[in-house]
């Protein structure tokens, strides 16, 4: 028994990374609460009981599934639910393309330059509403966790796997008619 406390975190944790990991949480610790709160109770009470957690089980199972298909239906697993930008969709193609995954923003003086593949998108850096439109860009990417700073300047960004994974999709998506 000490063995499972110890390693309740590490289960809590892994469990949680699916919606059927959380729902077997959900049936194991109601479960377990049920046995606790109604080992003494009469037949009835102890059915009644089993009838209303079962109920809720597969209600929240449902919901959950429902939600799940809605989800898919607008991105698709592992793509985020909502589309890119159109600067945010190039970006993440450009580093995709890139032979080291990496994408360089850099900030010298008054100046800005973004670029990855060869490909500088900041052509005007005078414009400001151009660079805010990029920076807001970049942002977008790494908010949706497609790319990541290594680094603590802020100048350097990686392409994540849920990011090759994003430009497949886009790229294909692209290629379809």
């Amino acid at each position: 028994m000490d063995q499972l406390f110890k390693s309740l975190p590490d289960i809590i944790k892994a469990a949680a990374q699916s919606q059927l990991g959380i729902l077997a949480l959900l049936v194991v610790s109601l479960a377990i609460l049920a046995y606790i709160f109604f080992a003494k109770a009469r037949v009835k009470i102890r059915v009644g009981i089993f009838v209303l957690l079962f109920a809720g089980v597969v209600g929240f199972g449902v919901a959950m599934f429902h939600a799940s298909d809605g989800s898919a239906a607008q991105g698709g697993a592992g793509t985020p639910k909502a589309a890119l930008s159109t600067e945010a969709r190039a970006l993440l193609l450009a580093a995709a393309a890139d032979s080291s995954g990496y994408l360089m923003y850099e900030k010298f003086g008054a100046s800005v330059d973004l670029h990855a593949n060869g490909k500088s998108f900041l052509t005007d850096k005078g414009d400001h509403r151009a660079v805010a439109t990029w920076e807001a860009a970049l942002q977008e990417l790494v908010d949706r966790g497609l790319l990541v700073a290594p680094g603590a300047g802020g100048e350097a960004y990686e392409i994540t796997r849920k990011g090759y994974d994003a430009a497949a999709a886009e790229s294909k998506a692209e290629k379809q008619p």
